[in-house]
């Protein structure tokens, strides 16, 4: 396996423990080095999209999946460990299934939309 960056694994340990702020937040530091980095900067709004789902902002939701959609399209179908094309898919789904017209929605009501965890992989 290649030898990433500790951040770039750290993202993937916090997000694989639902820790998707954490994430963020550990990926954003390093994409602030790199900051004409697409790529982070797509995998960093996909945290984002799920943190956003876990509080019922779907507007928010709707918002980074349509950036990060954009960020990620360039890199498709692998990049760094990463199936773009399969991430790519599930923006779309998710797209297909975030109403257009609502803002906030309960948690309950965002658990019926049935929205799949992100695959992203696993670093051991």
């Amino acid at each position: 396996m290649a030898d990433y960056h500790p951040l770039y694994r750290s993202f993937f340990d916090h997000y694989h423990k639902g820790e998707y702020w954490e994430a963020h937040e550990v990926l954003e530091e390093l994409w602030q080095g790199q900051r004409d980095n697409d790529f982070y900067h797509g995998l960093i709004q996909i945290a984002a999209i799920m943190h956003q789902l876990q509080r019922g902002k779907i507007r928010g939701a709707r918002k980074l999946a349509f950036s990060a959609r954009r960020y990620l399209v360039p890199y498709a179908p692998k990049n760094e460990g990463v199936n773009v094309e399969l991430v790519l898919e599930w923006l779309e789904q998710t797209l297909e299934r975030l109403p257009e017209h609502r803002e906030i929605m309960a948690k309950g009501e965002v658990e019926k939309l049935n929205i799949p965890v992100c695959p992203l992989p696993v670093f051991t």
